[in-house]
């Protein structure tokens, strides 16, 4: 299986790295860096998603090489067919907002029940448009803090 990926930015004369020297804030730049493990060709093999129950479902680890490689810890990223949340689920874990946008209920439960389980997630945050949020749930890292037993989550 293969797929394409494109990335696009503003038509500029200055290179990438002009812009990372010139990113004003210099600590978040430095959490952002890519470590040493980057791939450094235009072919990445990544497994596929096959437990989801999204029809066009992609890996994670191909959001979080996305987001990784081209935004910084802070940025916001979209996803304006959220599907299954996935990119959402990515950018969370790498310290990024998101938004999504998706219109088919089915999928905007999945998102539901799977947000949950999102790490760096405040459900307080959240906004949700044109539909109820989820309930509320204890995050199982705060009941583990309480020390409640990681299979009563």
């Amino acid at each position: 299986m293969t797929e394409y990926l494109l990335v696009y930015r503003k038509q500029t004369d200055l290179l990438i790295d002009w812009h990372i020297r010139n990113y004003p804030d210099k600590q978040t730049l430095a959490e952002s860096k890519i470590g040493d493990d980057y791939e450094r060709t235009n072919v990445w093999k990544i497994n596929p998603a096959l437990n989801s129950k999204h029809p066009a479902a992609f890996p994670k680890e191909l959001a979080e090489k996305v987001i990784r490689y081209y935004s910084f810890k802070g940025d916001t990223v979209m996803d304006p067919f959220a599907g299954s949340g996935t990119v959402g689920a990515a950018a969370a874990e790498l310290d990024r907002r998101f938004v999504l946008f998706e219109l088919n209920p089915a999928y905007l439960e999945l998102i539901k029940k799977a947000i949950t389980s999102w790490k760096n997630i405040s459900q307080s945050a959240m906004l949700w448009l044109n539909c109820p949020p989820p309930e509320p749930v204890m995050q199982q890292s705060y009941l583990l803090e309480k020390g409640y037993d990681e299979y009563y989550c």
